[in-house]
C-alpha cells in the first residue's frame, strides 16, 4: 500500500484526532498509574506494620510464656515447701497433745494443778523473805510455806521438763505457721503474676490472630492495586506505541506535503528563470522581483 493510499484511507485530519484522542487516554492512564501506585504502595507499607505488629506480638507472647512457665514452676516450688511446714506442723501439734496427756496425768498424781505458778509463787515468797522487814513468826511461817512449796515444786519437776518441752513444741508450732502464711501470701503473689502473664498471653494471641487477618487483607488489596498498574502500565506501553505509529504517518505526511511544496517552488522558479532569461535575450526591463527570482535561481544551482 503506498503513501498516497494511505493518505486518502487516513486524513491528516483523522490522524491528528486520535493523536489528541490518544494523549487523552494516555493522560488518563498516567493519572490511573500514579493513583494505583500510590494505593498499591500504602497497602504495601500497612502489610508491613501488620508483619512487624505480628513478629513483636510473637516475641512478647515467647518471652511472658517463658515467664509465666518460671513462675508456675516457682509456685509449684512452694507449694511443696508450704506442705512440709504444714506437716511439720502438724507433727509439732501431735507431739504437744501427747506431751499434755503426760501433763495430766503426771499433774493427777502429784497433786499438782498449776507446776508455773507454784514456781512463781515460790520465787514471789524469796523475794518478799529477802527485801521485806518481818517480825519472826511471820518469817517463820513464810519459810514454813516456802518450803511446802519447793516440796511440791520438786515432786512436779518431771511435770515442769514436760511443761519446757510444750513450750519448745508450740514455739516451733508458730514458727511453723508463720513460715506457711509467708509462703501462703508469696505463693498468691506469684500465682496472681503468672495468672497476669497468662491472660496477656491469651490476649496477645487474639491480637495475633486479628493482625493476620488484617495482614493478610492488606496483601490482598496490594495484590490487586499491584495487578491494576501493571494493566494499566501496559495499557500505557500500548496506547505509546499507536502515538508512536500516528507520529510516523503524520511525519510521513508532513514529509511528503514537504516534497510536493518544494517541487512546486521548483517548478515556479524554473519558469522565472526562463521569464527572466527571454526578458534579457529581448532587452525587456527587469523588475525587482525579476532580480529577485534571479538571484534565487543563481543560488539553487550554486546548492
Amino acid at each position: 500500500m503506498t503513501l498516497s493510499t494511505e493518505i486518502k484511507k487516513e486524513s491528516k485530519k483523522e490522524l491528528f484526532s486520535d493523536l489528541d484522542k490518544l494523549r487523552n487516554e494516555i493522560n488518563s492512564f498516567n493519572e490511573d498509574l500514579n493513583r494505583f501506585n500510590s494505593e498499591k504502595e500504602s497497602w504495601f507499607g500497612k502489610k508491613e506494620e501488620f508483619s512487624k505488629n505480628i513478629r513483636n506480638k510473637i516475641t512478647e507472647t515467647k518471652e511472658n510464656r517463658n515467664k509465666r512457665d518460671s513462675l508456675t514452676k516457682k509456685v509449684k516450688e512452694l507449694k511443696e515447701k508450704r506442705r512440709n511446714f504444714n506437716e511439720t506442723s502438724k507433727k509439732k501439734i501431735s507431739e504437744v497433745v501427747k506431751l499434755r496427756d503426760e501433763v495430766n496425768t503426771l499433774t493427777k498424781k502429784a497433786k499438782v494443778k498449776d507446776p508455773l505458778k507454784i514456781k512463781g509463787d515460790i520465787d514471789q515468797l524469796e523475794v518478799k523473805l529477802e527485801t521485806e522487814a518481818m517480825s519472826f513468826d511471820k518469817e517463820k511461817e513464810m519459810s514454813k510455806k516456802l518450803k511446802q512449796l519447793k516440796k511440791s515444786f520438786g515432786e512436779a519437776s518431771e511435770v515442769i521438763g514436760f511443761l519446757e518441752k510444750i513450750k519448745k513444741f508450740n514455739s516451733g508450732i508458730d514458727d511453723a505457721k508463720k513460715n506457711t502464711h509467708g509462703t501462703h501470701k508469696e505463693i498468691q503473689k506469684i500465682a496472681a503474676e503468672s495468672q497476669e502473664l497468662h491472660e496477656g498471653i491469651i490476649k496477645n494471641s487474639k491480637e495475633i490472630d486479628r493482625l493476620k487477618a488484617a495482614e493478610g487483607e492488606a496483601f490482598k488489596n496490594f495484590a490487586n492495586f499491584k495487578k491494576k498498574f501493571n494493566d494499566a502500565n501496559n495499557n500505557l506501553k500500548e496506547k505509546l506505541s499507536e502515538m508512536n505509529s500516528i507520529r510516523e504517518k503524520i511525519n510521513k505526511f508532513k514529509l511528503e506535503e514537504d516534497e510536493k511544496r518544494k517541487l512546486k517552488e521548483t517548478t515556479l522558479i524554473k519558469s522565472k528563470e526562463q521569464e527572466v532569461e527571454e526578458k534579457i535575450k529581448t532587452g525587456k526591463k527587469l523588475t525587482t522581483d525579476d532580480f529577485l527570482m534571479f538571484q534565487e535561481a543563481i543560488k539553487n544551482k550554486s546548492d
